[in-house]
């Protein structure tokens, strides 16, 4: 009896000394990080020991307004403390222009100490690939594209196949109210898994339901301030925590691409070539010792294409249809011009863009006010193509109109790295 309970508090004594230890250990790291800082630092908000500024910023439901706020409180240029480590925020454009061009060599390459970034682009790919990989990578994507035929006409009859089957979706509704997000999710992951796969997607199937959903988590979740990122531990001890299902969904994402590959190395024909994954076969065909188009880097580019071509397309869509209900007058203004154009006896072309103004400079306004996300990318020729494709042949075959007769809110929200709006409901009702 009396060794049991000796032993009984033995083991209390050494889990207290483990936290009083590890508790210890964090604070001398800390006064050890700050003094090693140059306190030539701009301003910015109190920060707590060891844990910096994560408790204001995770708390934030709209991480955009609590930059703007910040921006109004410290100026121009402050700073966060996140953990262990400083982040420098600039938000007046001439700074942002000397820091990036001006004396953009001091400021080249991307950081990698976010944990979730790291575990997920690992250096390579599109998004976060660094150094000569990252522009060899972005120049083949390019290349690819424009071999395959993007801007052209054999891209734009998959779009007009891949309108007729959202407007089947479309006129299920009957003209009731619906959430535009899922549709077009759908219309852009089809248009994009066509491209690199050479296969169309099979509405409704579970499957492709999942990877939109994986998608849209992804999007939603990710974020330089997930308390992850600065203590990857917390992983398995925070309830919920979205960083293990990114990460797990993006394992799952890797499988997937990595199957398509496979079956491609069986049906290779280089003299037949179907679609970006043979662009890339026929690539490793002429420089099989290439040091930077290597499999691990073209695996993390195809499903950064295969990620950003979907959401960003569909978001960028339902805005541009929100903004078409909530102001008529504008939407008939851009049909008149469709018609103009076209008589609305046939669709519209990328060749029609040079002659609708009105319905190009819409598209960019919508685009200035509700910015979906950084657009300068390799994808952004196709995203431009995508989105005038759609937009100005769905409006030739459908009207947008308000869910209700309450005024429409055009507010939205930036969840993760993506502005979206608070409500997506719209009445599509055929012309």
């Amino acid at each position: 009896m009396g060794d049991s309970i000796f032993q009984y508090f033995t083991e209390i004594i050494n889990v207290q000394c483990f936290l009083i230890g590890l508790v210890t250990l964090l604070i001398a790291r800390w006064f050890m990080t700050r003094s090693k800082r140059t306190y030539n630092l701009p301003p910015g908000p109190t920060s707590f020991p060891i844990i910096g500024n994560l408790p204001q910023m995770i708390t934030v439901t709209d991480l955009s307004e609590k930059m703007k706020d910040l921006r109004e409180q410290y100026g121009g240029i402050f700073k966060i403390d996140v953990g262990f480590d400083t982040m420098i925020m600039v938000c007046k454009t001439e700074w942002i222009l000397e820091g990036l061009v001006k004396k953009g060599d001091q400021l080249k390459g991307r950081s990698y100490w976010f944990y979730l970034f790291d575990k997920v682009f690992r250096k390579k790919g599109i998004f976060f690939g660094i150094g000569k990989e990252w522009k060899d990578v972005k120049k083949f994507t390019l290349s690819a594209f424009r071999d395959l035929g993007v801007g052209k006409r054999n891209l734009e009859e998959q779009i007009y196949l891949e309108i007729q089957e959202l407007g089947k979706v479309f006129d299920s509704y009957n003209g009731k109210p619906f959430s535009l997000k899922k549709p077009l999710a759908q219309f852009a992951l089809s248009i994009i898994h066509h491209i690199i796969f050479g296969e169309r997607v099979k509405v409704g199937e579970t499957e492709f339901q999942k990877i939109l959903d994986d998608f849209a988590f992804f999007f939603k979740n990710v974020s330089a301030f997930v308390p992850e990122n600065f203590l990857p531990s917390l992983r398995f001890l925070r309830w919920k925590s979205p960083v293990g299902r990114i990460i797990q969904n993006d394992e799952s994402a890797r499988s997937y691409v990595k199957n398509k590959i496979i079956e491609h190395k069986e049906t290779f024909d280089a003299e037949n070539i179907r679609d970006f994954i043979d662009m890339y076969l026929l690539t490793l065909e002429k420089e099989p010792n290439s040091e930077t188009l290597t499999g691990s880097n073209m695996l993390r580019a195809i499903l950064d294409m295969f990620t950003g071509g979907t959401d960003t397309v569909a978001l960028y869509l339902t805005w541009a249809f929100l903004y078409m209900a909530k102001y008529p007058d504008m939407q008939n203004r851009c049909r008149e011009e469709i018609k103009q154009i076209t008589n609305m006896s046939r669709p519209v072309t990328m060749e029609d863009k040079r002659s609708m103004t009105y319905v190009a400079a819409t598209l960019l306004e919508v685009h200035r006010i509700a910015p979906i996300g950084p657009r300068i990318c390799a994808g952004m020729s196709l995203t431009h193509f995508e989105t005038f494709i759609a937009f100005t042949n769905i409006l030739q075959k459908y009207k947008m109109e308000k869910p209700d007769e309450t005024p429409m809110t055009m507010e939205g929200i930036q969840t993760g790295i993506t502005y979206i709006p608070v409500s997506d409901n719209i009445r599509v009702v055929p012309l």
